[in-house]
């Protein structure tokens, strides 16, 4: 287990989030240290998402409380929270919501763009340390799916955030992709960051510090 010092990065306490007459997360409470990896886990319609869209600040709880990174993130209007998201958080999908006609170098220079900074060298080292520098002109379409998936992951360290959220990330991917993707995670974990992936994959469970279990939007440990 990563060596923390038992910081912690994330602390939820009865957080809740319902849609209209549906609960989609209920009363979960649970600590994440910084430096920890943390899969979570769960069948589909669970709420690990819905979980992550929270923690990423993506979406705001209806109830309870959220503390990410020494901030208590369900106080922040949306401007805030975009603003707090950008600085902190690196995200990464089983879609890789590239934008179809920029480049690869220029997909992860649009992270810089909402930071008003605009540094080819940075985005070119960070597409290198994914292992795809060959491949920086090439357009979205040109790329195959691991490829697409290892300039997202340029994109989400491009800024980079103490806390990495990963959704499904390896979901798309044949095996040899799948543990390319799988060993930049565990690079990033080696340096420290914090890391929370939801996965239904059991191999990906076993690889982290611990897991959270929900289960009809309740946590589980």
């Amino acid at each position: 287990m990563q060596e923390t010092g038992l910081i912690e990065m994330i602390t939820a306490k009865n957080l809740t989030k319902k849609y209209d007459t549906t609960c989609a997360l209920k009363d979960a409470s649970f600590t994440i240290e910084k430096g920890e990896w943390v899969n979570i886990m769960g069948p589909s319609g669970s709420g690990k998402t819905t979980l992550l869209n929270l923690i990423g600040c993506l979406d705001s709880p209806t109830g309870g409380s959220l503390l990410v990174n020494g901030i208590e993130t369900t106080k922040l209007n949306q401007k805030e929270r975009t603003r707090f998201r950008r600085e902190n958080i690196g995200l990464v999908f089983q879609q890789f919501h590239m934008i179809p006609h920029l480049t690869a170098l220029e997909n992860v220079m649009v992270a810089q763009y909402f930071h008003s900074i605009e540094d080819e060298e940075e985005a070119k080292k960070a597409l290198l340390r994914v292992g795809i520098e060959h491949r920086l002109h090439h357009l979205p379409s040109q790329l195959s799916g691991g490829e697409q998936q290892r300039v997202c992951i340029a994109r989400a360290l491009i800024n980079q955030p103490q806390i990495i959220l990963a959704d499904e990330p390896t979901g798309n991917l044949d095996k040899k992709n799948e543990e390319a993707v799988l060993d930049i995670f565990r690079e990033l974990h080696s340096e420290g960051r914090t890391i929370v992936i939801v996965t239904h994959n059991p191999e990906i469970g076993e690889m982290g510090d611990k897991i959270i279990q929900i289960s009809h939007g309740e946590v589980k440990y």
